[in-house]
This record gives structure tokens, C-alpha cells and sequence, in this order.
């Protein structure tokens, strides 16, 4: 008796124990979609991983930082390539070799650690995905400057010229791998590959989002985001400046490991990461086209009875590229009216920070000093409603 006892103990142990671990895997998903979420929600710059697999490995990987509100977005190209030490495998090696199309979260996360920016969202299109979201599409226009013919594997036959590719010439254009090409060569083939599929997708942004549809196109992808939030980045992708694209890679070094040729980035990697904080600037700047050739530092200081005001806000920024080194209370909790104190005579640049929360109170250069040694200061008024300065 008492060993049945223990039997049916230890089976209800493991039950609960995979109930637990279920909702846990279940929260961990949830809270990693529920931040692009909030972002598709709240006027947030977004950043998503399109991935292009083709024979389950990432032919094609960007990371797609979009603004709806300024339609303005960049793409940033990951070789599978890039070298960097992956914990993880407890060895120097491709950041690809963490891939896996069926669970991307591990490949995701990598990439996010390597830029210094989070990547809640994630988009995977296998080979047959692209043909079939290609298609739906009625074709992609692009570029070839010269014709390709190759036996392969896979046999590719592409003419010269400005196309309109059908699936199955797509997925022979995501596979193109000339010996002769320069890795600059490769990354802008496969940007101009994606940023002429999401032009596509925001040209037919209104007849996707119709439930017949996009019951279709979400059956060509895989994504953590909900259908709900799926369908609004297809809206929110018909306000996309697609042609205006700004076009960032990993730059770096080639270095042989192991026998594999590895591309390790410039500067241990703070040359890309501070190329995605001036794409970010750029992107909330509803005033220039370019990147800025500065990222601005900025302190958040809370001139409100409210507590944490600052810190959230503080986060915001950072989204947009700022660097914030300093949060804390203003000289006193009574603004009526949040401001931005403008440190380096530089209206433009003001603007621009002020714009991050709409606020329309910027000061004239040497009003009032704070002691930080930040570009710019942000007093947080009764005005700021958490996001903007609305009342």
C-alpha cells in the first residue's frame, strides 16, 4: 500500500511540476510579446527580427526599427557570420549556430545582448513562407544588376534588370552567393530583399489587414506576436517611408576559428551599438532624414509629487537612443509644465529631445542650470501624463 502510495505521489509530482514549468514558458512568452505589444500600443519606436530561413539556417537576418508616427524605419543587417563568445555554448562561434526555427527566442536574445537594445518581436519566413507570402503579395520589385545563372544547389536563373519577382524567383534571389561578392555586397542584397518586402506589405497594408487576408499571410510566418499586434504592424507598415530606409551593417573583421570564418565587429562591438542608439535618435526625429552624428545625453528629473515618474520616463528615452545618465527630483515637486532645458544652444537637437514626449516647453540656453553635466535636462511637469505632455 504504501508503495502505491508513493507511486501515485511521485505522478502527481511531475504533473505539477509540468503545469509549472508549462506556465512558466507560457509567462516568459508572454511578457516577451507583451512589450512589442505596448510598443505597437503606445507610439513607440519598435524593433523587429525578420528572418529569412532558407534549408533551416538564417539566409537573411534585419533587424527592423520602425516609428509609426514619423513613418521613418532602418535596417540593420546580422551576418550569420558575426563571431562573438556565446555563453551559452561555452565557445567562440557564429552567433547562427544559436539558431533554430522552431524556438528563434535563444537566437533573438543573442542578438539583442550583442546591439544593447531590446528585440521583443520576431518574425521567422521559412523557404516555403517566402514563396507563398510572395506571392499573396503579387510579386517583389527588385534590383539585379547582373544576371545570375547557377546549376546550384539550388539553381538559380535571374535576369538583369528592375523585376518584379514572382516566390519561387525570390527565394532563388535569397539564395544568391556570389564567390566575388564583398560582405557590404551580401548585406545590401539581402536589406534591399527585405525592405522591398515590407514596401510591399505596407502597399497592401489595408487589403491584409481584411480577415481573409491575413488569415493567409499569417499562415506563411512564424512570430511571437499575437494576431491582434500581427495586424497592426501590417496596418502601421502602410505609413512606412519604405524607399527612405537608412541601411546600417555590422562592420568588422575576418578572423579564421576552428576553421570557420568568423566576422568579428569593430571595437568589441560599440561601434554597432552606438549605430543603432544614432538610428534611434534618428527615428524619432520627425524634422531630418539622416542619422544624427551625435547621441545626446540627457537627465530626467521629476518636478512632480508622484513617485517613479522619472525613472519610467527615463526609459522611454533610452528607447529612442538617449543616453540617460542621470534620474532623480527637481529643486521642487510644484511645475505646472514639464520643460527641457536646453544646454548646448542647439535648438534643433532640442526639438528633437522635447518631440520624444511632445512637450512644448524648451528654454533658452542658460535659463537654469541643473549642475548635470548632460546635453539636456527634462523637468517633468503636471502636464506629463506618463507618455506625453498632454493636460
Amino acid at each position: 500500500m504504501k508503495r502505491i502510495a508513493f507511486e501515485r505521489s511521485s505522478s502527481l509530482l511531475i504533473v505539477i511540476l509540468a503545469v509549472v514549468a508549462a506556465l512558466g514558458v507560457g509567462l516568459f512568452l508572454s511578457l516577451r510579446s507583451g512589450a512589442a505589444d505596448e510598443a505597437l500600443k503606445s507610439d513607440r519606436i519598435l524593433n523587429v527580427l525578420i528572418v529569412f530561413e532558407i534549408e533551416k539556417r538564417p539566409a537573411t537576418t534585419e533587424l527592423f526599427l520602425f516609428y509609426p508616427s514619423t513613418g521613418k524605419g532602418a535596417l540593420l543587417d546580422v551576418p550569420g557570420e558575426t563571431g562573438l563568445i556565446i555563453k551559452s555554448l561555452n565557445r567562440v562561434d557564429k552567433i547562427d549556430a544559436l539558431y533554430d526555427g522552431r524556438k528563434p527566442g535563444e537566437y533573438v536574445s543573442e542578438i539583442s545582448r550583442l546591439l544593447a537594445t531590446a528585440v521583443p518581436a520576431w518574425i521567422v519566413f521559412d523557404a516555403k513562407g517566402i514563396v507563398s507570402a510572395t506571392d499573396l503579395l503579387e510579386g517583389l520589385e527588385l534590383f539585379v544588376p547582373d544576371a545570375v545563372e547557377s546549376d546550384g544547389p539550388p539553381v538559380i536563373r535571374l535576369p538583369s534588370g528592375a523585376l518584379i519577382l514572382d516566390g519561387d524567383k525570390v527565394l532563388q534571389f535569397a539564395a544568391i552567393h556570389e564567390i566575388d561578392d564583398t560582405e557590404a555586397d551580401r548585406a545590401l542584397r539581402r536589406q534591399k530583399l527585405v525592405q522591398s518586402f515590407v514596401k510591399r506589405i505596407g502597399e497592401r497594408s489595408a487589403w491584409l489587414s481584411r480577415p481573409e487576408a491575413f488569415s493567409v499571410f499569417k499562415r506563411c510566418l512564424q512570430t511571437n506576436l499575437t494576431d491582434e499586434s500581427l495586424r497592426r504592424f501590417v496596418t502601421q507598415l502602410g505609413g512606412l517611408d519604405a524607399d527612405r530606409l537608412l541601411l546600417q551593417r555590422i562592420t568588422g573583421i575576418y578572423k579564421n576559428v576552428d576553421g570557420k570564418q568568423l566576422l568579428f565587429p569593430h571595437y568589441d562591438g560599440e561601434l554597432v551599438r552606438d549605430i543603432v542608439k544614432q538610428t534611434l535618435n534618428a527615428l524619432a526625429n520627425s524634422g531630418g532624414s539622416g542619422a544624427v552624428d551625435k547621441i545626446y545625453t540627457v537627465e530626467i528629473l521629476n518636478g512632480t509629487p508622484l513617485k517613479g515618474v522619472a525613472k519610467k520616463t527615463a526609459e522611454i528615452f533610452q528607447s529612442f537612443g538617449f543616453d540617460v545618465i542621470s534620474v532623480g527630483n527637481a529643486n521642487r515637486d510644484d511645475y505646472e509644465k514639464t520643460m527641457v532645458l536646453d544646454k548646448l544652444s542647439n535648438p534643433d537637437a532640442a526639438k528633437n529631445v522635447a518631440a520624444v514626449i511632445r512637450c512644448a516647453n524648451i528654454s533658452e540656453p542658460g535659463v537654469q542650470g541643473t549642475g548635470s553635466t548632460a546635453d539636456f535636462t527634462v523637468i517633468l511637469g503636471d502636464d506629463f501624463n506618463g507618455r506625453y505632455c498632454a493636460k
